[in-house]
């Protein structure tokens, strides 16, 4: 099997677990932009693992649920947008109050999500210093706590493994085709990605600065209604508040950038 079979494979679950009804073949080849004899294929392969089945109203759904299904895609994007209907601004994404609030919901809401990868700092600080590695374990630690929404994640380092600086910017994530996989998000129900942009922050909080020290912000830098497509920007600050820690010195360096570039790679 392939690696991108196994990725096919992999997006199959995931939508059949967002949509607990069942999806029509139809849907699964729109959703995973390949042949409708690809996605038979697989879905067999799936049958033989006994991890889907087919219903005899022609609806693929999982043998067994992943996780307890309490709220479906669709009525999660209407509750998005009735909490704007009924809040006003203070719950509307088109206001730096309602984007607040939404972001604050996901700092709250992080750790409350199941990890199933024990969080580990100093087994984490043993095995790495490199700003890369320590974005890759928290960015893991995200996806296993919230596998139904999938994101792939770019870095912005520089040579020396340190954010851009001029823009601070170390990592985007991306997200491509809307939680609502049977129809597009839109509006209010955007809001969902200043919670997720809440769940990343509070996440990366509790590992980056305390292994090496500044301080981390998730904002939202691209928002694409027409193409389902959005980007979160990571950034991490390093300055005379929060600065960067040696951590084979421990010494506190305020601009590590420009320190470094002056007196060699770190």
């Amino acid at each position: 099997m392939t690696k991108k079979g196994e990725q096919i494979q992999s997006q199959i679950l995931r939508f059949l677990e967002r949509n607990p009804d069942g999806l029509r073949i139809g849907q699964l080849t729109e959703l995973l932009g390949v042949s409708r004899n690809s996605v038979y294929r697989y879905l067999n392969i799936l049958v033989e693992k006994d991890l889907v089945r087919k219903q005899p109203n022609k609806l693929w759904v999982l043998t067994t649920p992943l996780k307890p299904q309490t709220i479906l895609g669709y009525q999660y994007h209407a509750l998005l947008q009735g909490l704007c209907h009924i809040g006003g601004n203070l719950w509307d994404i088109k206001t730096e109050k309602g984007r607040s609030n939404f972001k604050e919901l996901g700092k709250w809401i992080s750790p409350r999500m199941k990890e199933s990868t024990k969080l580990d700092l100093e087994e984490l600080k043993q095995k790495t210093h490199f700003l890369q590695d320590i974005l890759e374990f928290g960015m893991k630690l995200v996806d296993e706590a919230s596998s139904v929404e999938q994101f792939t994640t770019s870095f912005s380092l520089d040579a020396n493994g340190f954010p851009n600086e001029n823009t601070n910017l170390a990592a985007v994530v991306s997200f491509q085709g809307g939680y609502v996989q049977t129809s597009k998000v839109h509006g209010n129900g955007f809001a969902h990605y200043y919670i997720i942009a809440g769940i990343i922050e509070r996440s990366m909080e509790q590992i980056i600065p305390a292994i090496y020290g500044g301080r981390v912000y998730v904002d939202i830098l691209n928002m694409d209604e027409e193409n389902q497509h959005v980007e979160l920007g990571l950034y991490v600050i390093f300055d005379k508040v929060t600065p960067f820690i040696d951590p084979y010195t421990k010494r506190r360096i305020p601009f590590p950038q420009r320190e470094i570039r002056l007196h060699g790679h770190y």
